[in-house]
């Protein structure tokens, strides 16, 4: 019995990956690209390549992390949640092992002034 007919699954995380898209809805945020920091988690399930060894029985988080950085350049985004939804999205479609992934995102340079570390969007999509 797999981990997903059990109804667990394994994580990978990919742990406060930096991101540098044009991002904003302030006029002041439009005339430079932003600095967000993300943590993403992809669900499935680990069991094939823990006991085979074998890098092609589970995901490529090189390959996770390169298509990350290509949609967060691709256009500009007025939303965190929107940046949040299309890389969401692009990892179910993209990455068929996983079956549910959670997004972190983060914005610390907000503009306006403020007493906070950040602003941090959550975000859980599945198959």
């Amino acid at each position: 019995m797999t981990a997903a007919e059990v109804g667990s699954m394994d994580v990978i995380r990919l742990r406060d990956l930096m991101i540098f898209p044009r991002l904003g809805v302030a006029e002041i945020e439009k005339e430079w690209v932003q600095k967000v920091s993300l943590d993403l988690e992809l669900h499935l399930d680990l069991s094939a390549a823990a006991s085979s060894d074998d890098v092609r029985r589970t995901v490529d988080y090189e390959a996770v992390y390169r298509r990350v950085r290509e949609v967060s350049d691709a256009r500009k985004f007025h939303l965190l949640e929107s940046l949040a939804g299309e890389i969401a999205a692009m990892v179910l479609r993209e990455f068929d092992p996983v079956q549910r992934t959670v997004i972190r995102i983060r914005k610390a340079n907000l503009p306006f002034d403020a007493n906070l570390s950040c602003v941090e969007i959550e975000m859980e999509r599945g198959r």
